[in-house]
């Protein structure tokens, strides 16, 4: 395992994604790692963190709102763009990352202001439940009570819920993708447009990428991973179904799918082997590789230009695909 505080120093690395790390800890910020401190501090870091990465973030409306979730309260946070007063506006429904263990709404957010603006849209962040106090199928289920949230219940809160997209980044990614596949199902939302940052979509640690970029050397490691997906899932038999590991899903008959992948991540093939199931299924997809950016690139938009790039080409995605 390489030094931690070398972790951001090599020479494929975008430079800025360098500098944002030595500011973090010029802050005295470490990284929100569950392996090597409790859960809770684990926890707490990565919200300090996102303090950092969050500042300067557009000022826009917000509204807080508890749905009915499949096993009790769901809160939701819509976040509503500029100049959208007086009509109804198409949904984007976000799940943040963090192996479905750490972060949250509030990690987020700059993020998802960004998104609003960016696409005309308004994000509706889903706040799931964390494991290992919540298990899979859990956050699943409760991904989809969100989608049906918009479809039922969004008109009385200026949403198009003839308009709807997904959205995602790594775990969330997971979420995203799994919703879509489930609102194929008669009666469930159409969903009419994706996009999957950096996914985590199979039980699968033997990938190119892991072997390459699984020993920490650019942040997220295999070992991590592991873990997040044992706090998922337990101990049952699940690690192939697919509503748990979405690659391994029938995949025909998805919206048209947006892929942002992080070149300097162990996640990287799960992307590329998507887009590949993609193609088979005749599912309509673009894929890109961001060669120089790490996992949770999608976070870095303050002080990454190549990021905030990737972050506003998800966003007008969206406003192409949902005519805003």
């Amino acid at each position: 395992m390489p030094d931690t505080n070398q972790l951001f120093t090599l020479d494929r690395l975008d430079p800025q994604v360098v500098a944002l790390h030595e500011g973090m800890q010029a802050q005295g910020l470490v990284s929100a790692d569950p392996l090597a401190m409790p859960l809770h501090e684990a926890r707490a870091a990565a919200e300090r963190s996102h303090v950092f990465l969050n500042r300067n973030a557009p000022a826009i409306r917000t509204e807080e709102i508890e749905a009915a979730g499949p096993a009790g309260p769901l809160r939701l946070r819509l976040y509503r763009p500029p100049g959208g007063e007086g009509r109804p506006l198409p949904a984007l429904v976000y799940f943040h990352g963090g192996g479905f263990v750490v972060n949250s709404v509030d990690t987020h957010d700059r993020l998802l202001r960004l998104l609003a603006v960016r696409s005309g849209a308004v994000v509706v962040a889903v706040a799931y439940g964390r494991a290992p106090e919540h298990r899979f199928p859990h956050q699943h289920d409760e991904a989809l009570a969100a989608l049906r949230w918009v479809a039922r219940h969004g008109t009385s809160h200026g949403l198009d819920s003839g308009r709807i997209a997904v959205g995602g980044d790594s775990a969330g990614a997971n979420l995203a993708l799994g919703a879509a596949l489930a609102a194929r199902a008669p009666g469930e939302p159409r969903v009419s447009f994706g996009f999957l940052f950096y996914g985590m979509f199979a039980h699968d640690f033997h990938t190119p990428s892991h072997r390459r970029f699984g020993d920490g050397r650019y942040g997220l490691t295999t070992a991590r991973m592991r873990w997040y997906w044992g706090q998922y899932l337990g101990h049952g038999e699940t690690t192939r179904d697919p509503r748990a590991a979405p690659l391994l899903a029938d995949l025909s008959g998805l919206p048209p799918l947006l892929l942002l992948a992080a070149g300097l991540d162990c996640l990287r093939d799960d992307s590329l082997r998507l887009a590949e199931r993609l193609a088979a299924a005749d599912v309509p997809y673009d894929l890109t590789v961001y060669e120089s950016l790490p996992h949770s690139f999608a976070s870095m938009t303050r002080l990454v230009e190549a990021a905030d790039g990737a972050v506003t080409r998800a966003a007008l995605a969206v406003r192409r695909h949902l005519g805003t």
